[in-house]
């Protein structure tokens, strides 16, 4: 009786002396994959990762790592599915199977150094898992900065580029499809031109109360300055708390006017 072997992407079998799946490149395993239907309970929430960019022999170590953890799984091609449950796992397996392919730096060419004292660990962890990700080469010296080699300089500098941009996108909203961001602050702007002059003005406050509830939904435009954006939104606040406490014992409506004020002020220099 002759044993089988199968790809762990495709599903197909071969005789037990097949190294490789002759379709799909990737190496054979002594026992049959998974199918998608079969990763998880009824229950249980299914994630994917995309793995195109990977070669044979990294998406072989990968499987065996799966594999030796016991965690189900299932690929459609260079897709991995696997549980929601276990997505920290899996993603601690990339990183095993990135690190063991990453290259030592070279000690003997020129290096840039990266401080990294203003980022928390989450962030750290992010830059950390983007170097992986490319293949660059890198380290932490004994003062906590990251250290690369200044033939990637140009790549480093752009992952950290889009990680900051990233992050101020996440600072916003999620977005507001069909709605204009200019049109938008003409409205914060002429609202509060006129609030500034008279709080009890019923349309501007009309306006302005529309014209916020959209500036919040709306993500960080392109070409915007993303710390203009957040003091736009701060005034755009501050000016609604104003609005809505209304008119001070002592000083009326001085507060809802200066916040109205510094609101059109700021916006100005983009009318």
């Amino acid at each position: 009786m002759f044993s089988m072997v199968w790809c762990f992407q495709c599903g197909a079998s071969f005789d037990e002396d097949v190294a490789e799946c002759a379709e799909c490149g990737v190496a054979t395993f002594p026992s049959p994959p998974q199918s998608a239907e079969e990763v998880g309970g009824p229950d249980d929430e299914q994630i994917a990762y995309e793995f195109h960019e990977w070669a044979y022999d990294a998406r072989n170590g990968l499987e065996a790592e799966l594999r030796a953890l016991g965690l189900e799984h299932a690929w459609l091609g260079p897709t991995l599915i696997v549980c929601e449950a276990d997505e920290e796992e899996v993603d601690k397996a990339v990183e095993k199977i990135l690190r063991a392919r990453l290259p030592n730096l070279d000690k003997g060419i020129p290096a840039v150094v990266y401080e990294l004292g203003d980022y928390d660990d989450t962030q750290k962890a992010d830059v950390m898992s983007e170097l992986l990700s490319e293949g660059i080469a890198h380290e932490v010296d004994y003062a906590g900065n990251l250290v690369v080699g200044e033939a990637d300089e140009e790549v480093v500098d752009a992952l950290f580029d889009l990680m900051i941009n990233a992050a101020a996108q996440r600072q916003f909203g999620p977005g507001l499809p069909g709605v204009e961001p200019y049109q938008v602050l003409e409205a914060l702007f002429f609202s509060s031109d006129r609030l500034r002059r008279n709080t009890s003005d019923t349309k501007a406050v009309e306006d302005f109360a529309i014209a916020h509830d959209q500036v919040v939904q709306l993500s960080l435009p392109w070409g915007y300055d993303a710390e203009f954006w957040r003091a736009m939104l701060d005034g755009a606040d501050g000016l609604r708390e104003a609005l809505v406490a209304g008119p001070d014992p002592t000083e009326g409506d001085a507060a809802a006017k200066q916040a109205a004020t510094d609101l059109r002020d700021l916006l100005r220099r983009f009318m």
